[in-house]
């Protein structure tokens, strides 16, 4: 039986606590029966986050999918994990956030994910999240992308031209760390991935670099090297 959204919102704003960059508020709190009074809150995927400006907003912070592929000893979501697996669609997550952005719930998206299929696949569902809200819905409010340290450098630059902010999980602090609780994935092409996206952010913020006006990369890190994250 397929779990309804609210469900699998539920699951979903659970399982991306575990994405460092923004805590969550922790905050709810509903009206009792008979109760005077106006509003609820609800803590379901809802966290706080700082603009470059310096401005705390509110996002809905969410994974894509809590299935992967991988089985990193030290993550929650890892494939040997025995505990209940969901995804949302592309069109729902655009639908969830587009809902919440009307009801004045958030000022934004923070979007994690599992790798499910492939590095690539997993980036490009992320990707065209970002894209459709931009483009087709017009979307100007905040987007922060986790990106997969494996997907094709195009695929990250383009989510660069539609998310405010990106970032890549350092996953361990040692290469040896690695080999030991993730030993599927490289320490080499991590970092290879983070200094190509530290590279595109510094480009993007450097006229000099190209003698005219920079191209529109995730401006919201140009000043907080948000790459490391």
């Amino acid at each position: 039986m397929k779990k309804t959204l609210a469900a699998r919102l539920e699951i979903l704003s659970d399982a991306a606590k575990y994405d460092a960059s923004c805590a969550s508020s922790g905050v709810s709190s509903k009206k009792k029966p008979g109760e005077e009074g106006l509003g609820s809150k609800a803590s379901n995927g809802i966290c706080h986050a700082y603009t470059p400006d310096g401005r705390c907003i509110s996002l809905l912070k969410i994974l894509m999918t809590n299935f992967c592929i991988y089985d990193c000893a030290y993550c929650i979501n890892r494939s040997s994990s025995k505990i209940e697996r969901t995804r949302f669609s592309v069109e729902e997550i655009i639908w969830i956030t587009l809902e919440f952005y009307r009801r004045n719930y958030i000022e934004g998206l923070f979007l994690s994910s599992g790798v499910i299929r492939s590095s690539d696949y997993t980036m490009e569902e992320m990707v065209r999240v970002a894209r459709e809200l931009r483009l087709k819905h017009h979307f100007h409010g905040y987007i922060h992308l986790k990106t997969i340290p494996d997907a094709a450098p195009h695929l990250i630059e383009e989510a660069g031209l539609y998310a405010d902010r990106l970032s890549i999980n350092v996953e361990m602090p040692t290469d040896d760390g690695l080999a030991a609780y993730a030993p599927e994935k490289d320490a080499g092409h991590i970092r290879q991935s983070m200094g190509a996206l530290r590279l595109k952010i510094e480009e993007s913020g450097d006229r000099s670099l190209t003698g005219r006006k920079p191209r529109r990369f995730a401006p919201g890190a140009e000043h907080t090297n948000d790459y490391r994250g």
